[in-house]
């Protein structure tokens, strides 16, 4: 297979509590640079990236493209983004407990001098410098298990060989599964949700609550649903779920979760929302922090109504799990393909945490889908109470949360040159929440 799951480099336990600006920008990031420094370099040439100033601890620091590489430079940079970290926010920073996109949907980034767009691509300038993971690749091709060029559009059934599907997974960051649950099992589910949503008010930490045109505030999305639900306890626990699991893990290793509490969570995906935590635009799983301990996890969706342009639907871009593309770029100019995922009561879909995916509004009618999350075997994946998590839980309301419908589409791969030039630009942009 082409590419491992396992991403982590990192461990809780090792993190380090008061990293100093100087022994790190002076002795500590020559050495990532001089690993990493030209892929951060092809990346901020092609996206013309402004340095970046650091103020912290009482020190100016800047990174500055040069080259092949990304200079370290004492002081400030002129027309520099300038982003000022407290102690606590550089030792996170630097240590990828924190991205830049973290901290503001934290409401905890100060910066000026730039743009939305430039700190969304110092997030992935720093990610190739930190890990090596590269932002840019011109020779990037998607192929199949017998080295042929990769049907980025189709789906699987239960009858398709593991490998296969597998494969797929790791090539392109996604899966769409067809056939896998039985139609009667979903309509229980749905009536499930409508019983269990009775059960939940807005501020009890187990639920996400919208406001609709009208003015009314609607829940979203059910946590500990597992516990309402017998039927999704059945499924989760059976053995044609243990063997998707196994086909997903190929030769990685996946833990197993009790199924209880928030192992799953049922989602509604109403007409007209106007503010809330509804459908999110493009993201990655990790890209609030965290992705050197806790990558590649899986996120397993299941279709209880239909999907589609009309009435919402997951969109991934593929291959982004490969390429650290800035989340704001691929709401505008992604430059891999951008595959919207239409499925029918039933269907699963399943995508990387490291993969770009968005929510699209729905427009007819409302969209039900349960997520649940698969992470991989070994060390703590996300220490208890973490600012990651509160970020996740705390959406801040000056973020765009929900996206207008947009044009379902297969964006095809462009070659040589033209994989790096904006593709397309996406007709709606995201409205505020």
């Amino acid at each position: 297979m082409t590419f491992k799951l396992d991403r982590r480099t990192r461990r809780d336990e090792d993190r380090r509590e008061d990293v100093q600006p100087h022994a790190f920008f002076a002795h500590e990031l020559p050495d990532r640079l001089a690993q990493n420094g030209a892929l951060a370099a092809a990346a901020a040439a092609h996206f013309r990236t402004r340095p970046l100033t650091i103020e912290a601890c009482g020190e100016t620091w800047s990174l500055v493209p040069s080259g092949q590489t990304i200079a370290v430079v004492a002081g400030a940079a002129e027309e520099a983004l300038v982003v000022s970290l407290s102690a606590r926010q550089f030792s996170d920073w630097v240590q990828n407990q924190l991205t830049f996109n973290g901290m503001m949907v934290a409401r905890d980034l100060a910066y000026r001098g730039g743009s939305l767009r430039d700190i969304s691509t110092w997030d992935s300038l720093w990610i190739a410098i930190l890990e090596g993971w590269p932002v840019v690749d011109p020779a990037l091709t998607f192929r199949d298990a017998a080295g042929e060029p990769l049907a980025i559009g189709r789906t699987f059934g239960p009858s398709d060989a593991p490998e296969d599907i597998a494969h797929f997974l790791r090539e392109a960051g996604f899966v769409h599964l067809r056939g896998w649950i039985a139609p009667d099992l979903v309509a229980a589910i749905s009536r499930e949700m409508d019983a269990a949503r009775d059960g939940y008010v807005e501020g009890d930490g187990k639920s996400w609550w919208a406001e609709v045109a009208d003015g009314s505030r609607l829940c979203v999305r059910l946590q500990e649903f597992v516990e309402r639900s017998p039927t999704t306890k059945a499924l989760l626990k059976s053995e044609s779920w243990e063997r998707l699991t196994r086909i997903l893990e190929g030769n990685d290793e996946l833990a197993r979760k009790p199924v209880e509490g928030r192992i799953i969570e049922a989602l509604f995906k109403p007409v007209g929302v106007v503010s809330g935590p509804s459908d999110l635009p493009f993201h990655r799983d990790c890209h609030l922090g965290r992705h050197s301990y806790a990558c590649a996890r899986m996120t397993i969706g299941i279709a209880i109504t239909p999907s589609n342009a009309q009435n919402g639907q997951l969109r991934v871009i593929a291959g982004s799990h490969r390429l650290a593309m800035p989340v704001e770029v691929a709401k505008t100019e992604p430059y891999l393909p951008l595959v919207a995922l239409s499925t029918e009561p039933g269907d699963v879909t399943v995508h990387l945490s490291c993969t770009l995916h968005e929510a699209t509004a729905p427009i007819s009618c409302e969209r039900r889908v349960m997520y649940t999350e698969i992470p991989l075997a070994g060390h703590l994946i996300e220490h208890v109470g973490g600012r990651v998590a509160r970020a996740r839980e705390r959406p801040d309301p000056r973020i765009p949360t929900v996206t207008t419908r947009r044009q379902a589409m297969v964006l095809p791969l462009p070659s040589g040159a033209q994989r790096l030039a904006a593709i397309t630009r996406l007709a709606n942009q995201e409205r505020q929440g």
